[in-house]
C-alpha cells in the first residue's frame, strides 16, 4: 500500500513538472515585455562567444559577451563602429574561489565562475531616430 502512495505521489509531481514547463521555459525569450521596444532575442544562449571578462571591485563576476552574427562578423573584420543590426548580450556569474586549489597550493589560486547573476544585458545598434513621444506613449501637446 505504502509504495502504491508513494507511485501516485511521483506521478502527480512528474505531471505538475511537465504540464509547467511550457510557461516556464517561454517566458524568458519569447513573451518577454519589450524595454525601450526592444525585445530579448530568442535565441540569444545560443550566440557564438566574443570575449570574457573577469570584472573586479563590487560586482566581482565572471562575463561572457555573446554576439548575434552580425556582432560576430564585425567583431572578427575590426569594423568600428558596429554596423545596425548589431545585437551583444553579457551573461555573468559569481567570480568564486576553488576551494581545492587552497588545498593543492597552500592559498586561493584558482577561480570558477559561480552561481549566475541576475540580470542579462543587452546592446542593440540601432542609429535610425528615437521619437520618445512614440516609445512611451506619450502625446504632443
Amino acid at each position: 500500500m505504502k509504495w502504491l502512495i508513494i507511485l501516485v505521489l511521483g506521478i502527480v509531481i512528474a505531471l505538475t513538472i511537465l504540464a509547467a514547463l511550457p510557461f516556464a521555459s517561454g517566458h524568458a525569450e519569447d513573451e518577454a515585455a519589450p524595454i525601450f521596444g526592444v525585445k530579448i532575442p530568442a535565441g540569444y544562449r545560443d550566440w557564438r562567444l566574443i570575449s570574457v571578462a573577469h570584472e573586479e571591485g563590487t560586482l566581482n563576476d565572471l562575463r561572457a559577451i555573446l554576439g548575434n552574427d552580425v556582432a560576430i562578423t564585425a567583431s572578427r573584420e575590426g569594423k568600428l563602429p558596429f554596423p545596425d543590426g548589431t545585437i551583444i548580450a553579457r551573461l555573468a556569474w559569481s567570480y568564486d574561489p576553488l576551494e581545492e586549489s587552497s588545498k593543492a597550493f597552500g592559498r586561493l589560486q584558482s577561480f570558477v565562475a559561480g552561481p549566475p547573476k541576475n540580470g542579462i544585458q543587452f546592446m542593440v545598434k540601432d542609429s535610425r531616430p528615437i521619437r520618445l513621444d512614440r516609445r512611451l506613449g506619450l502625446r504632443s501637446i
